[in-house]
């Protein structure tokens, strides 16, 4: 495609005005999904980063020829635990759907960059997501259920991150071996890693001392709405996995949040138990072969 349209790859330093772009771009383009939520600056900067070292993703850009971005694609880097380096996108704006944007994004991010290669969440309804990754070349790597919950008051308390007296960098990597499980490199750098995320507040991880459990929710508002993510739940049995999730919901209605959302691998059934219903279906993408 051409039509005065430019696209540029480069290593970005994620200033302010550019991730403004970015998550204003990316919020029209989730509209009416399954994996509608808000999207800001702060967002957009904590997902590209890599947590543990600082490095700025690749990214690739459309500008039309008024300058204004209406496409996008990046990877950020891998972090520990990670099977490879993470691509976002590729964003293309409604107008310049179907005009080979998005093909020509993303092969400009994966020439940038080596090794295996792994989508965010790519939602099952959203028309044609199927077949543009595998066309590609992609394969099917995972499946995921979205679920939404309705945030609720007088449910269980607690000891929260604010709260707990012990060390809680101790607390999160022993958690993270027992119930991830994740490798020693990992857990030992897993809360650094959580709270280089601009969302992350200490108030919303959510720990059972008795067990050494915990579940890590993550606030965030936008223009168009707020949401408590919860986005890990370590736990061993589905009693105190259900105690935490029910938590979370009472969090998110003391801090006025219009919904709670989870996104899992595993079976959603803990999170049906606590009134939380399936919203719909993702997948992630990897590209055999990758350099």
């Amino acid at each position: 495609m051409d039509n005065g349209v430019r696209t540029t790859s480069f290593m970005a330093s994620l200033e302010e005005g550019l991730c403004q772009e970015l998550a204003a771009l990316a919020q029209r383009c989730i509209a009416g999904f399954s994996d509608d939520r808000p999207v800001n600056a702060s967002l957009v900067r904590s997902r590209l980063t890599n947590a543990l070292t600082g490095a700025p993703p690749v990214l690739a850009v459309a500008r039309d020829g008024q300058e204004v971005m209406i496409g996008w694609c990046a990877v950020r880097r891998p972090e520990p635990g990670e099977t490879g380096a993470r691509v976002w996108g590729p964003v293309v704006a409604p107008s310049a759907r179907r005009t080979g944007l998005g093909t020509r994004l993303l092969q400009m991010v994966v020439d940038a960059v080596q090794g295996p290669l792994v989508t965010t969440d790519v939602p099952a309804d959203r028309d044609g997501a199927d077949a543009f990754f595998t066309g590609a070349g992609w394969q099917v790597l995972d499946t995921i259920t979205v679920l939404h919950g309705v945030p609720t008051r007088g449910g269980f308390d607690v000891v929260t991150g604010d709260e707990e007296a012990m060390e809680l960098a101790a607390y999160v990597a022993a958690a993270a071996r027992r119930h991830g499980p994740h490798e020693a490199s990992f857990a030992e750098v897993t809360l650094r890693r959580w709270q280089d995320d601009a969302r992350f507040r200490p108030g919303n991880l959510l720990l059972d001392t008795r067990t050494g459990s915990l579940l890590l929710a993550l606030a965030q508002r936008s223009t168009a709405g707020s949401e408590l993510l919860l986005a890990e739940v370590w736990a061993a049995e589905a009693e105190v996995r259900r105690r935490l999730i029910t938590a979370a919901h009472t969090a998110a209605a003391r801090q006025r949040l219009g919904t709670v959302r989870a996104v899992t691998r595993q079976d959603p059934a803990d999170f049906v138990a606590c009134g939380m219903r399936p919203t719909g279906r993702c997948r992630t993408f990897t590209l055999p072969g990758a350099r």
